[in-house]
């Protein structure tokens, strides 16, 4: 049973910054609480949590699937601890160059270019490098159908105190797993499939994976065994569905490990 947390309504903060437009969310004690908006978004949230708790990604926000005030969404801890602040890639951009960093990666003719740019301007003035963490999030992005990432919720961790900076944990996945039923309304999966939009470097999710490069690994026994505890829904269906289309693609986490440990214990020198 879903955990319903009630709470004032001094801790409602009202957040815009996503294309899908305003969420209800509140803040407290440490924690963030989002009100679902267009769908299951809770629940998505919380599947893909599940999956990245089985895969090579260390750093990501865990989600909790929650009532808040009689109401579905998800709660999650706040990532940003004392001193410290995130910097969204279009904060970055905004900042040090102006204007708007989605024009003007539209105005690059190809995808490969497109994150190439991102990761040099980000390296510029973080001196952080964002290659694996968008190779990452976009592997993620592509296997969950989210249909919004975008410049707001990609970004680094700033910690002024002691001048440093690092990616941010991956955050922000609700609108995965076809949770719009406004725009997904469709009972057949596949034509709900043909509607899927990605950002922020192209339309096609495959395409700005694979000009990324598939970051994401995954243990496919582990992670089975965590979804078995699911309630069925729609999401969970799609997941399933997604992780039988890409099990060729990303790679089994545990076949790579082994290869590397081999590897190492071939290249030990013998005593």
């Amino acid at each position: 049973m879903k955990e319903n947390y009630v709470l004032s309504p001094e801790a409602l903060v009202m957040v815009q910054g996503s294309s899908k437009g305003t969420q209800p969310k509140y803040y407290d004690k440490g924690y963030w609480y989002k009100v679902n908006n267009i769908g299951y978004e809770g629940l998505a949230e919380s599947l893909i949590s599940k999956v990245l708790e089985c895969s090579n990604v260390t750093d990501f926000v865990r989600y909790e699937e929650c009532c808040i005030n009689g109401r579905p969404g998800c709660r999650s801890k706040n990532f940003i601890e004392s001193g410290e602040s995130f910097l969204s890639f279009q904060r970055i951009y905004e900042i040090y160059e102006g204007g708007n960093l989605t024009d003007r990666i539209r105005t690059i003719d190809t995808i490969p270019d497109r994150i190439k740019f991102t990761i040099e301007l980000v390296k510029e003035y973080t001196n952080v490098d964002c290659t694996d963490y968008l190779s990452k999030i976009l592997t993620l992005d592509m296997l969950t159908l989210n249909t919004d990432r975008h410049f707001n919720n990609l970004g680094i961790v700033v910690d002024a105190e002691r001048g440093l900076c690092r990616t941010a944990p991956i955050f922000d996945n609700g609108n995965a797993l076809l949770s719009d039923w406004n725009r997904f309304d469709s009972d057949d999966l596949e034509e709900n499939l043909e509607k899927v939009t990605g950002q922020p470097f192209a339309a096609n999710l495959e395409m700005q994976a694979y000009a990324a490069g598939f970051g994401l690994k995954l243990n496919y026994p582990k992670l089975k065994e965590v979804l078995s505890e699911s309630s069925e829904s729609r999401g969970l269906n799609v997941l399933k569905h997604q992780l039988n289309r890409y099990m060729n693609v990303i790679p089994d986490l545990r076949k790579v490990s082994k290869n590397l440990t081999m590897k190492v214990r071939h290249e030990e020198p013998e005593i």
